[in-house]
């Protein structure tokens, strides 16, 4: 494979799965959250080639909260080590709690001693920089697999 090949499937692209079975899938809505310029713009990138909609870019904790809050992502794909007072995990638990996005952690301390804290947050992925596109519309489409499937375990759990 090679490493600078950034074709990707579309999301959901196989089966319709995160969309209306009569028409196209639905856009992945995706907040970012990346301290570092360059980077943002790569996962910018690279999300809107795999048919996500980036609905906001932060490189604080705090901003990302406020974004989360006001926009209600699907996916928010988080690093750890941001700007500002509060960290990338604390900020991750802070918005799954108020908006239940799935978290894709892609962080240069993937393996550090900071694993434990985001692995108890249940995140869709957690990977290492520098990620490989083919990492990230893996991740992606597997999070938005889940969150169909909750939004269907919850819907045949009201009629209980």
């Amino acid at each position: 494979m090679n490493p600078h090949d950034r074709s990707r499937a579309p999301i959901g692209a196989d089966d319709g799965a995160t969309g209306d079975p009569a028409g196209p899938p639905r856009r992945q809505r995706v907040l970012i959250v990346e301290d570092q310029a360059l980077i943002a713009l790569s996962l910018a990138a690279d999300l809107t080639a795999m048919y996500c909609d980036v609905v906001g870019r932060a490189a604080s904790g705090e901003t990302a909260v406020a974004l989360a809050r006001r926009y209600q992502p699907d996916i928010v794909v988080m690093d750890i080590a941001l700007v500002g007072g509060m960290d990338g995990i604390e900020a991750a638990a802070l918005i799954k709690a108020e908006c239940a996005p799935r978290i894709i952690f892609v962080t240069a301390h993937a393996d550090g001693p900071d694993r434990p804290r985001m692995e108890a947050l249940k995140p869709a992925a957690i990977l290492g920089k520098p990620y490989h596109p083919s990492e990230l519309n893996l991740a992606v489409n597997l999070s938005s697999r889940q969150r169909v499937r909750g939004a269907a375990n919850l819907a045949a759990g009201a009629g209980d």
